[in-house]
């Protein structure tokens, strides 16, 4: 345990040493200070030994009047040592922890995409905050309070040894016990502290699913789920918390009461001494004060300690962080990327977060520059991670991606970027106005730009209607505007950079058909003369491209033209077909054709007379992205088809948290057994972007049953054949 505890403070000695090593002059001053501080209190007390073997004995006020001045200089001069001691370490501390910021925050843009899909985020915000307030304690104040006590105990135990060597003996062995609270109790108090702080860490995670779910609680009622949770986390943070708290304010206690004692026993020796005559009036006052100063001193250097050291976790966290290897850099020798003339190129591309489960597996393909390509497929398929490669977002394990034969990894990457401009699947706004949120990839744009941007975005009628226009505030989840809201925003901060290759992921996912629509004609504007590379799972909008490029578990399956596919028969036929036979009026209402319901299992054996009745009965329903369609447990009584949109399945695991099973987008269907009978739904179904579907409710069913008797039983036996 001592051993342990004397490692952790040579490590964090020889680690601050290193990081105020450029800080050598303004250290020296400080050193200065806590010298003036130990003087100080060395010299003090020896005034009223002086005072009361010299001055009062032979009543010399002028000795007085001198002994008084000289006290006075002294004290000056070690309050200026004073203030410069703190002025200078408050400053060094501030800035070797602005350094230590400064390099974490480089460093989270330097980690690979891997590292974001594994960290947790409250877990990952404490390395700014609780434990750089444990750094800058042990650093700042901790430290110095620590050297200073050591070096005022030392210089007053070796005055006191000048006094008499007996009293210094006795204090030199007996005042050490101060240490022994902090000794006992310091590794248990650190090990609470760091249980504490990750049980804090589960409970504000339990605050902040409570605070992004209000809306999906109100409308199942459902607090008492949410709440059990909190509840569960927030009584074991309590318990050791408390646990934490009663030991970091016991040691304090046995310290005190140790010295305490301590002084006692000496204070009774030295009052033994002086009845012999062994020490004088002024020796014993003398020396009193230095064993008072040697005292306090034990029990504050023994709190200071305990600040010190327990930096240890923090410091280590924070250097853990500082060494997570980064993405490979671009070499020193890179070369300036060329205008794209000929062609982008990927050869025996793999890559997976995981190096065990390749999301691409040597993916060949290639993208004429001047032409659109879209890239489609399932999801999960690798499409984004795709873009995401030729954008050097993500580096691939093997292969190589070329632009006009120049490897991506030979080049800067401020020379790709100045090419490249992109809509991503998240649209992510950080917290500013709306006017800096556009110009994000523009900082220089001129507001007519910013607004020529939105006006292509179909979002300057909204930005003008805010009472602020484009000086509106928006914060890093724009809390205040609806999704599409939030992409036509991120379209903007494309259009203004006006660049010779834009990459698409998604960008329309969140907009409604009539907004798609015209933000599908202005990117068709845009893309004449670029080379426009997008990924989408709703083929109408990949239809007029250049190249479509099918991928299928992370591979290419097929490739070229709408027409060269649909007539090639295979994977994209059988996409196109799922997701057509689907109309929609302007005013969003969906029609499904009977040949369309034909497609699904369920309904394929039914004739056409039953088909088309049955075409009639679905309503539509819209959805804004993060809205539960259906709840897990809830009451079954209703099939749906998502005509557009996409929507995440979802199923409770053992813990009660929602696990992501599978995604599904156009054409998919879910929920067919609520025709048959009402029973309770097997899994939820939250929306990721806007989604329009048809919906089919039990009691309509029952109805178009009632006149078409045949429809019941041709159900139940396409179901019971499906099993």
């Amino acid at each position: 345990m001592f051993a342990q505890s004397f490692s952790d403070s040579l490590f964090l000695l020889g680690s601050y040493n290193q990081l105020l090593k450029k800080y050598r002059r303004e250290y020296a001053i400080v050193v200065l200070g806590i010298v003036t501080q130990v003087a100080f209190f060395i010299l003090y007390p020896l005034v009223f030994k002086y005072i009361f073997d010299k001055v009062i004995p032979y009543k010399d006020f002028t000795l007085l009047a001198e002994v008084v001045i000289e006290v006075i200089v002294l004290m000056v001069i070690c309050a200026g040592g004073a203030y410069l001691q703190t002025k200078y370490m408050a400053k060094v501390g501030g800035r070797v922890l602005a350094e230590l910021r400064l390099g974490m925050v480089k460093k989270l843009g330097s980690l690979p995409s891997g590292f974001y899909a594994s960290v947790d985020t409250i877990d990952l915000l404490s390395r700014f905050s609780s434990d750089m307030d444990r750094l800058e304690n042990s650093m700042t104040r901790a430290l110095p309070s620590m050297v200073e006590t050591f070096l005022i105990m030392l210089g007053c135990l070796i005055t006191i040894a000048t006094i008499d060597w007996h009293l210094a003996i006795a204090a030199a062995i007996l005042l050490p016990i101060g240490f022994l609270g902090n000794a006992v109790m310091g590794p248990k108090e650190d090990q609470l502290n760091s249980q504490s702080r990750q049980l804090k860490n589960m409970m504000l995670s339990s605050v902040e699913d409570f605070i992004n779910s209000w809306l999906l609680i109100r409308a199942f009622n459902d607090k008492r789920h949410i709440k059990g949770r909190f509840d569960s986390t927030n009584s074991s943070y309590t318990e050791r918390s408390s646990d934490y708290s009663y030991y970091i304010n016991i040691s304090p206690v046995f310290s005190e009461y140790g010295v305490s004692v301590s002084l006692a026993i000496i204070v009774v020796l030295g009052a033994i001494f002086a009845i012999k005559g062994q020490l004088t009036v002024g020796a014993f006052i003398g020396c009193f004060a230095l064993l008072r100063k040697v005292a306090d001193g034990s029990a504050k250097t023994a709190k200071s300690y305990s600040g010190f050291i327990n930096a240890i976790r923090p410091f280590r966290r924070i250097q853990k962080l500082l060494s997570e290897e980064a993405m490979s850099q671009e070499k020193h020798d890179a070369v300036e990327l060329p205008p794209l003339s000929h062609e982008i190129k990927f050869e025996e591309v793999s890559f997976g977060y995981v190096p065990a489960k390749l999301i691409l597996d040597k993916i060949n393909l290639s993208i004429k520059a001047g032409t659109s390509v879209a890239l489609v497929g399932s999801s999960g398929s690798g499409k984004s991670t795709t873009t995401k490669l030729a954008m050097r977002i993500l580096e691939p394990q093997s292969g190589s991606i070329t632009f006009d034969g120049v490897r991506l990894t030979d080049s800067t990457i401020d020379s790709l970027r100045r090419q490249c401009s992109a809509v991503l699947q998240e649209s992510h706004l950080f917290r500013g106005t709306i006017a800096e949120n556009i110009r994000f990839g523009k900082h220089n744009a001129s507001m007519e730009e910013v607004i020529e941007a939105a006006k292509k975005a179909q979002i300057h009628e909204l930005v003008q209607q805010l009472p602020e226009g484009y000086e509106t505030i928006v914060d890093e989840r724009g809390s205040s505007l609806s999704g599409g809201q939030r992409q036509r925003i991120a379209i903007a901060r494309a259009f203004i950079q006006n660049p010779s290759i834009l990459f698409l992921d998604e960008p329309t996912s969140m907009l409604d058909p009539i907004t798609e629509s015209s933000v599908n004609e202005a990117f068709m504007e845009l893309s004449k003369g670029r080379t426009v590379i997008m990924v989408t799972h709703r083929l109408a909008s990949a239809r007029h491209f250049d190249k479509i490029i099918v991928i299928d578990q992370g591979k290419v399956a097929e490739e070229g033209s709408h027409e060269e596919l649909m007539a090639l028969g295979g994977k994209y036929r059988a996409l196109w077909d799922k997701q057509h036979g689907f109309s929609i009026s302007p005013e969003g209402y969906i029609k499904v054709t009977p040949e369309r319901l034909r497609s699904i299992p369920i309904f394929s054996s039914l004739d056409q007379t039953a088909l088309e009745g049955l075409a009639r009965e679905f309503s539509t329903e819209t959805f804004e992205p993060g809205v539960t369609v259906i709840q897990e447990g809830a009451k079954g009584d209703k099939f749906y088809i998502a005509v557009r949109g996409s929507l995440q399945v979802l199923k409770k695991g053992p813990d009660g948290v929602d696990k992501p099973i599978v995604v599904l987008s156009d054409g998919d269907h879910f929920g067919e057994i609520a025709l048959l009978k009402s029973v309770p739904r097997t899994a939820s179904l939250k929306t990721l972007a806007h989604t329009s579907c048809l919906s089919l409710s039990h009691e309509r069913f029952s109805r178009l049953v009632e006149s078409q008797p045949a429809l019941l039983k041709a159900l139940e036996e396409s179901m019971a054949a499906r099993k």
